[in-house]
């Protein structure tokens, strides 16, 4: 069973991710960290102790992350992707105001000198909050195990802009900081994850042996984004689940993804290219080696992608 400390800015991706994390037997699921993304991080922090309550598991600790990227700018949030509230349609009965003026990075810390060289983390949001992290305390973040990052876009455009994946578009310069800095670090891009897909079919098989609250959620949000995805790109055959292919990256499901290794930088400098993930995929270029160097997911196998989802979204736990 995998220690996970889940990074996300709780919309309905994010949201579906920490679905399969509560319900998978092999996810210890020690701590989140909610920050802005998707919406704002009062938003997302409400919907992680939301999706939480309707499992069961208030046990679980909630860290408030970042509000905004380390630029300073105003974020943009994505009503019409994710829903006003960032669970498509619906509402949670929880005023977002409650979460305001908040900062815990200790209990973060905590849980990481509690668990010592077994946590793994799992950051499917901006990357601000991860950043903060080692900028806080890099000596406690040395004694993270491994690291997987769901962002960038290599060899595929971006969704954000031309060029650039939305989780470093929306903070390029923490993309950049992890990417650079953070070791035993993997990055499950858009390469990948744009093949992640839930088609309408398997979404109403999983909804057919919803037994409980939290699962009861995951047809109408998936719905409301697949509406989306319709008009975004016509023809599509089901919903990306961008979140969740990261989070499904950290337990080494066996055949799901193949990788290679390179040196990673993003893009935080520039006007036209900012967030963009570079790294050389040229011909004769090679897997790099030492503390630098990342594991990139470029290749996925849907068919163990979805039968591994149905199979945990379809259990009793």
């Amino acid at each position: 069973m995998k220690k996970i400390i889940l990074f996300a800015d709780t919309g309905i991706d994010d949201s579906i991710a920490l679905t399969y994390a509560l319900k998978n037997p092999e996810v210890d699921l020690i701590g989140v960290v909610s920050g802005y993304g998707n919406i704002d991080r009062e938003k997302a922090y409400r919907n992680v102790e939301y999706l939480l309550e309707l499992a069961g598991r208030t046990d679980i600790p909630v860290i408030a992350g970042a509000t905004r990227p380390l630029s300073g700018e105003e974020p943009a949030f994505f009503p019409e992707i994710h829903g006003i509230e960032g669970l498509g349609p619906i509402n949670p009965p929880i005023p977002e105001e409650r979460y305001a003026n908040r900062t815990n990075f200790s209990k973060l810390f905590n849980l990481i000198k509690n668990n010592r060289n077994e946590v793994t983390i799992v950051n499917v949001g901006r990357c601000t909050s991860l950043a903060i992290a080692h900028y806080l305390s890099p000596e406690v973040m040395e004694d993270v195990k491994e690291t997987y990052v769901m962002g960038g876009a290599f060899m595929e455009p971006g969704n954000a802009t031309e060029v650039a994946e939305a989780n470093f578009y929306g903070d390029p310069i923490a993309a950049n900081f992890v990417c650079q800095n953070v070791i035993n670090l993997t990055i499950i891009p858009l390469d990948v994850t744009r093949d992640a897909l839930l088609t309408p079919g398997v979404v109403n098989l999983i909804d057919t042996r919803s037994d409980s609250s939290l699962e009861e959620i995951i047809k109408p949000i998936l719905d409301f984004y697949y509406e989306y995805y319709q008009q975004e790109e016509p023809g599509i055959p089901g919903t990306p689940q961008h979140d969740l292919a990261a989070l499904m990256a950290a337990l080494d499901i066996d055949g799901l993804y193949e990788y290679k290794k390179r040196e990673v930088k993003v893009e935080y400098q520039g006007k036209i290219a900012d967030g963009k993930s570079i790294a050389d995929f040229r011909p004769g270029s090679s897997n790099c080696f030492g503390p630098n160097c990342t594991r990139i997911a470029l290749k996925i196998n849907q068919d163990v992608f979805v039968s591994n989802v149905l199979e945990i979204l379809t259990n009793h736990r």
